[in-house]
């Protein structure tokens, strides 16, 4: 019986291995670009054009060329404050309709569902000429209040979408219980549902953080302004200010990839458990 085993044993750990060896491979071919973007942001220029992968010394140039003469201060609080408060505004709006569209029953409460989920199918780019009118005639074009309350719009399907169908599968019975014991509808969501939400919002939540962390057209042509940008338009206007600075740019790059890693370390396990979640009863 032993002997029998042993090749089945032996080809189970040869494929195992396979499979470690090509998920290593894919892991290179992903984070090797990343990584010598970091790697490369401590070196000179000189060491770049001589095509060293490893610096033989560690530079700080590209750093103090990059916070002593970019718009590094501004563009980052710009890019923070479109990222925090759209996300927050997204979540906030997203769960408040999706809420009522699962716990109640009211006239038309399908078509709004099938209204909100359609928003999800509008190209983006067939979005840009209309806001730019409407914010321009609501006086908000070029104005860091007409981006935020255009992301937190942009966004609100998608968190509309994925928060509706996590509250689908979440027990009524809990919220029954406390609405017999008196409890309020905003004090049901505030200390019960909400809690029981939290993978959910924390899967939105940096799926659009990130999105708008990294967003570039929107921002260029609804708030062009210096006072105004974001990162992503510093990065993009870096090379005509430092004539190829590359080593600035690798060190902006890297500035710019810092919080968005962060934040999803940060909120790992909530996110995979919201990703998760539903796959096992």
């Amino acid at each position: 019986m032993g002997a029998e085993r042993d090749p089945a044993r032996v080809r189970g750990r040869v494929i195992l291995l396979l499979v470690y060896v090509v998920l290593s491979a894919l892991a290179v071919v992903a984070l090797g670009p990343t990584l010598w973007v970091v790697v490369a942001s401590f070196s000179t220029m000189d060491q770049i054009y001589s095509g060293t992968v490893i610096p033989r010394e560690l530079s700080l140039d590209g750093y103090e060329t990059l916070f002593a003469n970019a718009n590094l201060v501004t563009a980052f609080g710009n890019t923070l404050l479109y990222a925090t408060m759209g996300t927050l505004g997204a979540l906030a709006s997203g769960f408040l309709a999706a809420y009522p569209t699962v716990r109640m029953r009211f006239p038309g409460r399908t078509g709004v569902v099938y209204l909100f989920s359609a928003a999800l199918a509008v190209p983006i780019l067939a979005l840009l000429v209309p806001e730019y009118f409407v914010l321009s005639r609501l006086g908000l074009y070029d104005s860091k209040l007409g981006m935020v309350i255009f992301y937190s719009a942009l966004f609100f399907p998608l968190a509309f979408v994925i928060l509706r169908a996590y509250l689908s599968r979440m027990p009524v019975e809990i919220e029954e219980s406390a609405r017999v014991e008196g409890a309020g509808y905003f004090t049901i969501l505030a200390r019960m549902v909400v809690p029981l939400m939290r993978p959910a919002l924390a899967t939105v939540g940096i799926i659009v953080f990130i999105s708008i962390w990294n967003e570039f057209l929107f921002n260029l042509a609804l708030a062009p302004s210096p006072a105004n940008e974001n990162l992503q338009i510093m990065l993009s206007t870096f090379r005509g200010q430092f004539a190829y600075e590359i080593t600035a740019m690798l060190a902006g790059t890297v500035v710019v990839m810092a919080v968005p890693v962060a934040a999803f370390l940060l909120l790992q396990r909530q996110v995979m458990n919201g990703l998760t979640a539903g796959a096992v009863k």
